[in-house]
């Protein structure tokens, strides 16, 4: 099992930014999976998205959670990867200007 995992979080991450959670949609989709599975897949994700919203308000990872549903929910559709993929490409623009600041705020 963790071996699958391991082999997964690799393979998306060979992919280049803005284009890793298309490339996980389409590696979902490859083979025959039944109805249900996918389904259940949608219904999962959105248990995780409307619990991390709840955790906002309550204790706990609520960020983390709706992140969590928000991957599953783009293995299942293409325009939430498209979304996930562009969400991934501003975070990283925000890291880097954060790094950056922070580099000259430590310099002075």
């Amino acid at each position: 099992m963790f071996r699958t995992l391991k082999a997964r979080w690799h393979a998306f991450l060979a992919v280049p930014r803005g284009q890793r959670f298309q490339a996980h949609h389409q590696r979902a989709h490859r083979g025959d999976t039944p109805g249900w599975v996918r389904v259940a897949v949608i219904v999962a994700a959105l248990v995780l998205i409307v619990l991390g919203l709840a955790m906002i308000v309550l204790p706990g990872p609520g960020l983390l959670v709706m992140l969590a549903g928000a991957v599953l929910l783009a293995e299942e559709s293409v325009l939430v990867a498209r979304f996930m993929d562009r969400l991934d490409l501003v975070a990283m623009r925000v890291v880097a200007g954060w790094r950056a600041r922070r580099r000259e705020k430590h310099r002075d």
